[in-house]
């Protein structure tokens, strides 16, 4: 890791501190010498002196926060050396004054003879035909065959993102690719129709052929000495690359240099079946005869489907424009009129019957989420173009690129909501139903899928969407506004950054939220169950019991050292999970305890005087026995109230009894004496 921050750095005063940053103690980046002519879409590139070799000519791409990055792939590049790509030397998190948080830079071989084309318009500028075959596509095919054969892909080829290593300007590489998702910065013309069709977040990892799809655009743009599509919209260029498919959408009569017919063909092919796979590109690149491919054409039909104000002939242009219309495209589907489109004009009748199930079912369930139209439109744009990506509220993936953007929905403000019905309604379940790709590891999506639905199902920390974030996102640092500014990767972090935050005084709120604690399910390798649980009792005690012993158990088996200032910060916290205490002497024992444990910052330590399992047990046991007795005297006093009430209840009866036996002998003194006086 990169050297820790200073007192100022942690203190988010980015103008404190204006020197060149420091990468593992050797990479000196300068923030105030830029490199615009370097720069990604999604990272800005700044000067480096390389303190070890101060001839070495290298550049740092600082990347734009919140991105997940694809640090595998980083991995892998560091210190390699791959045949048509810009050397990637190192990378690693450091504090970046400019944003005043930390960001992941990565640094590269500086090409010397700057970008392939300098310009960021669409006028490229030609490249004559033998350079294009022998400067470009001979050098840049094996980079994507080689990347290929160690599982990886490249993901951001295009005009732009090319370069010259040399001051010649001879040797031209592929520029970066780490900083984004793969896709992510590509505009729609580089990538297949499936791939154009999907939010650029959510396109997934890709394959060989996708990569080869980008080069062989890259590679009309440059023959043209522009790119022929930049005038037409996202639908205009999806309808006519699915009328005349890709190649010819691009080219039209374009005279293509003889040596590059047959791979242009191959690899704009819009049938990823047909499209060049590592095997085939490995055979070309040798010189050996490949098989010529054939173009095959999406089915259109002559009578065109009316909707949303344009004639459909196609299914995918439909499904397309159905996604974009929900409202009206629900009340055709179930009007019944598409099926008979599919069965008549584009003879899919397997299709049209699976719509009829579609509509059967949300008319027998309507006010349920089967029924909606959101789910009903999904589902059919499913069924009309099965290769498109999920398309679900305006949320649009492939399968594997479902981690990327729900990470993305997250750190943009997005609808994170509509991402999470995805996975519950398993509309993933259905694309993969509607497949017929041999290819595809359905086993693994299928499985992915289920666990994310397992994760939703339960509510309490630990789970839910952020879990699913995390669990999908592994270079995705930690989302908890307690934390965000210090780009938390690593378990080893978190704790730190906490602490730094605390010593800042910003201690209102407690050092545990839902970011945070799926954060630690997810990167912590150990059993949190049973603090999870404990987190998300309703007692507000016991909450913070298993918030104290949730955080305690980070320190202890991650060996962390003193953690003064968030020891502290919890133990501002524990006044309630101090009143599970019964007894007020043992109470205060504690209370007077936690400031000697506090200045040690040991989590544990004040966990253990917490949740001592001897004290509780005898407090528990005090206090049944003080309960007993309070019980025992309060019957006591109750039978002696209830005898003193008997006694005086008596004396009552007695006392009534004599005054009347008194008044009857009275009675019968007076009776007496008036009859002797008679007599």
């Amino acid at each position: 890791m990169a050297e820790s921050p200073n007192d100022a750095e942690r203190a988010g005063k980015a103008d404190a501190y204006v020197g060149p940053v420091l990468l593992r103690e050797r990479y000196l980046i300068d923030p105030s010498s830029p490199l615009g002519e370097l720069d990604s879409p999604s990272a800005r590139a700044y000067a480096v002196q390389d303190r070890q070799n101060l001839n070495r000519k290298v550049f740092a791409l600082v990347c734009e926060p919140g991105l997940p990055l694809r640090t595998k792939v980083m991995a892998a590049l560091r210190g390699a050396t791959f045949p048509g790509m810009m050397p990637l030397v190192e990378w690693d998190t450091v504090y970046w004054p400019p944003l005043g948080q930390r960001c992941m830079a990565v640094i590269y071989a500086r090409p010397q003879g700057g970008k392939l084309f300098m310009s960021a318009t669409p006028e490229y500028g030609q490249i004559n035909e033998h350079d294009l075959s022998r400067l470009v596509f001979d050098p840049l095919a094996r980079a994507v065959n080689e990347l290929a054969r160690h599982g990886m892909t490249h993901g951001s080829i295009r005009p732009d993102n090319l370069f010259f290593m040399d001051e010649e300007r001879t040797d031209v590489v592929l520029g970066e690719c780490v900083s984004a998702p793969p896709g992510f910065n590509q505009p729609a013309a580089f990538e297949t129709i499936e791939r154009a069709l999907t939010s650029p977040a959510g396109r997934g990892e890709g394959t060989v052929g996708d990569d080869l799809f980008a080069l062989g655009a890259t590679l009309v743009c440059l023959l043209l000495g522009r790119n022929p599509v930049e005038d037409l919209s996202e639908d205009d260029l999806i309808a006519a690359r699915t009328k005349w498919g890709s190649l010819t959408a691009y080219c039209g009569k374009t005279h293509i240099p003889l040596a590059l017919v047959e791979p242009l063909r191959a690899i704009l092919n819009d049938d990823p079946g047909q499209r060049w796979n590592r095997e085939k590109l490995d055979l070309w690149v040798d010189g050996g005869s490949v098989t010529p491919t054939r173009v095959k054409l999406v089915p259109s039909s002559k009578t065109g489907f009316p909707f949303a104000g344009k004639e459909h002939h196609t299914a995918r242009t439909l499904a397309r424009a159905m996604t974009q219309n929900v409202g009206e495209a629900a009340t055709a589907i179930k009007e019944g009129g598409l099926g008979l489109w599919l069965r008549r004009a584009l003879k899919e009748v397997k299709r049209a019957d699976k719509i009829v199930e579609i509509v059967h079912v949300a008319k027998a369930r309507q006010g349920d989420w089967q029924g909606s139209d959101d789910v009903v439109v999904a589902r059919v744009a499913m069924l009309l173009d099965p290769q498109a990506p999920i398309r679900y509220k305006g949320f649009s993936f492939l399968p594997e690129g479902y981690g990327p953007a729900l990470a993305v929905e997250f750190t943009r403000g997005g609808d994170v909501q509509t991402a999470a019905e995805v996975v519950a309604r398993e509309l993933p379940g259905f694309w993969l139903s509607a497949q017929q790709d041999t290819r595809l590891n359905k086993r693994d999506i299928v499985k992915t899928f289920a666990q994310l639905r397992g994760f939703l199902q339960i509510k309490e920390p630990g789970y839910g969407i952020e879990r699913c974030l995390y669990e999908l996102n592994p270079s995705l640092p930690c989302q908890s506004p307690l934390v965000t500014g210090d780009h938390v990767v690593a378990i080893e972090e978190l704790l730190p950054s906490l602490d730094h935050k605390a010593t800042r005084g910003e201690t209102k709120a407690r050092p545990m939220d839902r970011h945070i604690a799926a954060f630690i399910a997810t990167r912590f390798d150990e059993d949190t169950e049973p603090h999870l649980r404990a987190l998300a009792a309703a007692e507000k005690g016991m909450s913070l019991i298993g918030m104290l012993s949730l955080l305690a158990f980070l320190q202890w088996r991650l060996r962390l050292g003193a953690l003064y200032g968030l020891s502290s910060w919890v133990a501002g916290l524990l006044g309630p999970a101090i009143n599970i205490y019964h007894s007020r002497t043992v109470r205060d024992e504690v209370e007077r305890a936690i400031p000697r444990l506090v200045r040690q910052g040991s989590l544990p330590e004040i966990f253990d005087l917490i949740d001592d399992a001897e004290a509780l047990t005898r407090d528990a046991k005090g206090h049944a026995t003080a309960r007993a007795e309070f019980i025992a005297v309060e019957a006591e006093i109750k039978r002696l109230a209830d005898k003193g009430a008997a006694r005086a209840a008596a004396e009552r009866t007695g006392q009534r009894a004599a005054a009347a036996m008194s008044v009857v002998i009275s009675l019968a003194v007076v009776a007496v004496v008036l009859v002797s006086g008679i007599w």
